[in-house]
């Protein structure tokens, strides 16, 4: 059952801005991770609205995040395509990092799906798709703590050892064996960045479990599960953590070789939005 988090006035403001515009009550969310925001171009959008424009919204200030929610129908599926997301490394607070998933709660969506950019800690190679079945959220930080809640909402005693809905687990292994795409299940660990992993910090999370490192995803789950929303999260590996990245510019290194999948990863997330298909209403 969906849940409320009490709207501040960002959230309430953005709604209000929203809301109005909507051509279609959007079903499905995805929020596109690095180099993979132009999924959101390869179908006809119905709308798109800068970040900038949706009053208390946070911007995207990072390379390979354009900023922008695209409404559109990929594979018959109403949706809210989200062309990147918002970090704690970029001086953001994690209600901040968090507010996109309350705004995208409060417009009625069900689903939400995740991609980002990880660091391979196990035997991954890059172009991977690790599909996540737990995490570890080591930013020390939760962005449940201290926000205001309504009486008949969620307080911040989330249950989270069912995190990641099984039969979208299903959903996703199976669309993506129908185009080819090899899939793993695996623990993504989230750290705060904006630096990448030293080979002690890379052998730690090894050690503590994690098959991928990403500075992203865990708090927009944990957000997304104190809505009551249902969750799917995927990582598309781009490196292998705690191995220099033969570039001067490691970010754009991880950018390109995510661009570089958009082919595969769009059949992918073809082929699961149209398990996910409702109609538009």
């Amino acid at each position: 059952m969906k849940k409320r988090i009490k709207s501040d006035d960002p959230v309430e403001a953005a709604v209000a801005h929203l809301r109005p515009r909507l051509p279609f009550q959007p079903r499905v969310g995805v929020i596109l991770g690095s180099g993979l925001g132009v999924y959101a171009d390869r179908h006809p959008a119905k709308l798109v609205v800068d970040y900038a424009e949706i009053p208390g919204f946070p911007p995207c200030t990072v390379e390979g995040h354009r900023g922008r929610l695209v409404f559109s129908a990929p594979s018959g599926t109403p949706a809210l395509l989200m062309q990147g997301r918002i970090h704690r490394y970029e001086g953001r607070s994690l209600e901040e990092v968090t507010r996109p998933i309350r705004i995208l709660g409060a417009l009625g969506l069900d689903t939400l799906v995740l991609s980002c950019a990880a660091g391979a800690l196990a035997d991954l190679p890059a172009g991977q798709l690790l599909l996540i079945h737990d995490h570890l959220n080591l930013m020390g930080d939760n962005p449940l703590i201290g926000l205001s809640r309504e009486p008949d909402g969620v307080d911040g005693f989330v249950e989270m050892a069912k995190a990641y809905d099984a039969s979208l687990l299903d959903l996703a292994e199976s669309r993506a064996a129908s185009v080819g795409v090899p899939t793993r299940r695996g623990v993504l660990a989230c750290v705060t960045g904006p630096t990448y992993e030293t080979p002690a910090e890379a052998a730690m999370l090894r050690g503590l479990g994690a098959d991928a490192v990403s500075m992203s995803t865990v708090p927009e789950v944990i957000m997304a599960r104190a809505l009551g929303l249902r969750v799917l999260a995927f990582a598309l590996i781009t490196n292998r953590a705690g191995v220099p990245i033969d570039q001067t510019d490691s970010h754009r290194a991880v950018v390109t070789k995510a661009e570089r999948m958009t082919e595969k990863v769009a059949h992918f997330l073809d082929g699961l939005l149209s398990g996910l298909a409702v109609p538009a209403g």
